[in-house]
């Protein structure tokens, strides 16, 4: 997904930089600023998703991490009472 969206950035940049060297003649720079805009906020999206994306694996290995210690301390805590009884 973020790279499509890196992509699609690229592509709003480069048609915006068309767009700017095509209407500096007429002077109406609308087109130009909008494909500059959605090309920003792509990238700045993109850039979001990677960094929810990094947070989420690592979030996810430090509960396996923590969850591989735990229960091997929770099974031999439950098998000392067995022996207790």
């Amino acid at each position: 997904m973020r790279i499509f969206l890196f992509v699609l950035s690229i592509v709003s940049l480069l048609l915006a930089t068309r767009q700017f060297s095509i209407s500096e003649q007429t002077g109406q720079f609308k087109g130009a600023l909008f494909l500059l805009l959605i090309g920003i906020q792509l990238l700045i999206a993109a850039a979001l998703i990677h960094q929810h994306q990094e947070e989420r694996v690592q979030k996810a290995a430090t509960d396996i991490e923590g969850g591989k210690e735990a229960g091997g301390k929770c099974c031999e805590h439950i098998g000392g009472q067995d022996k207790k009884s």
